[in-house]
């Protein structure tokens, strides 16, 4: 019985831990969608702050997102007050295949940025090649904040794959890229 329930326990975990991806400030959230390998599915990215420059903080203005080949060609969720566009790499494999593609959404106005201390969501349609693996997605989000000096860019680039940090810079903050690790397709 015992070893049952260790068994058990460890299936379980594991399974939680392919599910649950790993991330900072943005995660990727499949929501009950398949992370299985050669399947179609959907991963939304959710941001959960806006950007902090000379102690003043500011909405997000832009979102962007890198989806590796190993996601497929990603369709973007639409959002009311956005503008999405899906640019491929000019960078292509042996196959004359992208190698990501980034996914870039805009807000129209002012109005339609997403404020500071709120979180926000944002879904792609993709399909996951037929090999089981982590798969990295490079975030960045553009806020603007607007002075004297005029209208400057921030960025919060959640782009690190490597386990490494990258320090600071005035405009631009560093961390980890969201993660989802995608599993063997189960037999039926």
């Amino acid at each position: 019985m015992k070893k049952v329930l260790v068994i058990v326990t460890a299936a379980v975990f594991l399974a939680a831990s392919s599910l649950t991806p790993a991330s900072a400030h943005v995660s990727a959230q499949s929501k009950g969608y398949t992370l299985e390998a050669g399947k179609s599915s959907r991963l939304w990215f959710s941001l959960g702050h806006g950007c902090e420059y000379k102690n003043s903080k500011f909405g997000t203005s832009v979102f962007q997102v890198v989806v590796p080949s190993a996601a497929g060609k990603p369709t973007p969720e639409f959002h009311y007050g956005f503008k999405a566009a899906v640019v491929a790499s000019k960078e292509v494999d042996a196959k004359n295949v992208p190698l990501n593609y980034t996914v870039t959404w805009t807000a129209k106005s002012r109005s339609h940025v997403i404020d500071d201390g709120t979180f926000y969501d944002f879904g792609v349609k993709l399909t996951w090649n037929s090999t089981p693996q982590v798969i990295a997605f490079p975030v960045t989000q553009i806020c603007y904040s607007v002075d004297a000096s005029g209208r400057k860019p921030l960025y919060l680039k959640w782009i690190i794959t490597d386990g490494t940090k990258k320090d600071a810079t005035e405009d631009s903050e560093y961390g980890p890229a969201p993660t989802v690790t995608t599993v063997a397709t189960t037999a039926k």
